[in-house]
């Protein structure tokens, strides 16, 4: 979808995030890059990490909660005899030790054997908030974090491949987690179980639900600028113009990607009922009977999406209804 068929632009892109720059470097220079002040990500990559960040751009941004509840897959290398005090390369190494060809034998099965719900404590440079505040940014001061564990669910793991690269122990596999999985935890808990440190040596996120890397996903390069700030462009041209038109070129319509079912209806009464607040029966609703949960209904428009509305289907006395949960107008568009 063109930015210029609409006054209100609206879409998600995929981003291929270098190494190097945060994740909110690149939405910075999204809205640079469009001159759109509503612009936000789908899920932080950390500075070390490279690979899908999905961003919604305009209305599209009321999406990111659910585009951001998605699972993740992740190619990731675990440097086995290191520990840092971040997790992950970048940290100060807080601990190190010997890695024996019995750690190695073991280190597959025991990656393994990781699938599952698990309850682990998120690494101390991460976004969650302790006493209102960043724990990132109280380990960066040198206080004392101790992240209580949470539950994160590790839904598959592949391609495992364990090897020694000149004094260096690594592992690598790709990893299908669920929201609020910390690979960098994942990384700690694999050195726990072998019993030797470890930390997080590379991460490459190769897709965010139904949005992967590959034709659609947009390279972004990244280099430093006199002062340490991050200058991204596209490959070939760091102008806003270039930036503009290639970004535009990749806009996708994000409500094919929610993770849930997607129905497009032309009836301006039930999308005017539903932008109200009212709750409608479903048997007023000209569609295929509808499952318990969630759904995005869009009324289209000659040039995407016109309205979308997300709803869900609950039991109300002896009737199932459609209850609006969040309501976007896009664009106008013609009476039926």
């Amino acid at each position: 979808m063109s930015a210029a068929a609409s006054a209100r632009p609206f879409g998600a892109l995929i981003l291929d995030k270098p190494e190097g720059p945060t994740s909110h470097d690149l939405v910075g220079w999204v809205r640079w890059a469009l001159g759109v002040r509503r612009v936000g990500h789908c899920g932080t990559l950390d500075p070390a990490a490279s690979g899908v960040l999905v961003v919604c751009v305009g209305p599209a941004t009321r999406l990111v909660p659910y585009l951001t509840g998605v699972d993740k897959v992740y190619e990731a290398r675990v440097e086995l005899g290191t520990a840092t005090d971040s997790a992950d390369r970048e940290g100060e190494v807080t601990a190190t030790a010997a890695v024996d060809d019995d750690v190695l034998a073991r280190a597959s099965a025991t990656l393994e054997g990781m699938r599952g719900l698990l309850s682990l404590p998120p690494p101390a440079f991460s976004a969650v908030k302790v006493d209102g505040e960043r724990a990132h940014r109280k380990a960066r001061r040198g206080d004392e974090v101790a992240l209580p564990p949470r539950p994160m669910t590790v839904h598959d793991i592949t391609g495992i491949k364990v090897h020694r690269t000149g004094s260096k122990a690594l592992v690598e596999a790709t990893i299908k987690v669920s929201k609020g999985t910390y690979i960098r935890s994942l990384a700690v808990e694999l050195g726990r179980r072998l019993g030797v440190p470890a930390h997080l040596a590379g991460l490459r996120r190769t897709a965010a639900g139904s949005l992967a890397l590959g034709a659609s996903a947009v390279a972004v390069t990244a280099s430093r600028e006199d002062g340490g700030r991050w200058r991204c462009q596209l490959e070939g041209d760091a102008s806003r113009e270039f930036a503009r038109a290639g970004l535009e070129r990749a806009y996708l319509d994000p409500t094919g990607a929610l993770p849930f079912p997607r129905h497009e209806l032309c009836d301006d009464d039930v999308f005017t009922r539903l932008a109200q607040g009212q709750s409608i029966a479903l048997d007023a609703i000209p569609l295929p009977p509808l499952a318990d949960g969630s759904h995005c209904l869009v009324r289209p428009g000659p040039a995407g999406p016109a309205v979308v509305v997300i709803a869900a289907v609950r039991a109300l006395a002896d009737a199932r209804v459609l209850t609006p949960e969040r309501v976007l107008r896009i664009a106008d568009h013609p009476r039926s």
